[in-house]
C-alpha cells in the first residue's frame, strides 16, 4: 500500500470515475488495488427513480446516505432511508434500492474487488439494448447474481 499522501487523501470531486451510465455516477475513493484487497469505497450519485436490479454478492456492503431519499429492500424488508442513514448489507443477502430524489451515497464493499464489475457494466448499459446474457456472465465473474427486478415502489 502506498504511503504517498496524494494517494491517501482525496478532496471533494477527486477519485476515479468509472461508471457514468443509466442515471448512476460512481467515483471511487479507494479500491482493492489501493487497499491491498481490504475494501472498495465509492461516492455514488443517483438520479430520481434509478436503482439496480435486486441482487446478491458475497462482499459485505455498507451504504451511508449522504443526500436524498431512497427506498431500500434488504432481504424481505422494504423501508425508506434518507440522509444520515447507515445500512449494513451482509454478504449473500438479496437487496436493492431506488432513489426517490437525486441521491448521494457512500458505498463500501468488504473485501474489495467489485470495481471491475462496474467497469464491465458501463458498456452494457450504454448499448442500445441491454445484453442480459453478457450481464449475467459479468456478474458471475464477480460473484454477483441478479435475484429480481429493480425496486418499483
Amino acid at each position: 500500500m502506498s504511503t504517498d499522501i496524494a494517494s491517501l487523501v482525496l478532496n471533494t470531486g477527486e477519485g476515479e470515475t468509472t461508471f457514468e451510465a443509466s442515471g448512476e455516477y460512481w467515483t471511487w475513493k479507494a479500491t482493492a488495488e489501493t487497499t491491498n484487497g481490504l475494501y472498495d469505497q465509492a461516492v455514488t450519485i443517483t438520479l430520481p427513480q434509478i436503482g439496480p436490479p435486486e441482487h446478491i454478492h458475497q462482499q459485505e456492503e455498507l451504504l451511508y446516505i449522504l443526500e436524498g431519499t431512497y427506498r431500500v429492500k434488504l432481504g424481505e424488508h422494504i423501508f425508506t432511508a434518507s440522509a444520515g442513514t447507515s445500512i449494513r448489507i451482509p454478504g449473500g443477502v438479496s437487496h436493492t434500492w431506488r432513489s426517490l430524489t437525486v441521491g448521494k451515497m457512500l458505498v463500501t464493499f468488504l473485501p474489495g474487488g467489485l470495481r471491475g464489475f462496474f467497469e464491465g457494466l458501463r458498456p452494457l448499459y450504454l448499448s442500445p439494448q441491454l445484453n442480459v446474457q453478457a450481464l449475467t456472465e459479468l456478474g458471475a465473474r464477480y460473484g454477483l447474481v441478479v435475484t429480481g427486478p429493480p425496486l418499483m415502489d
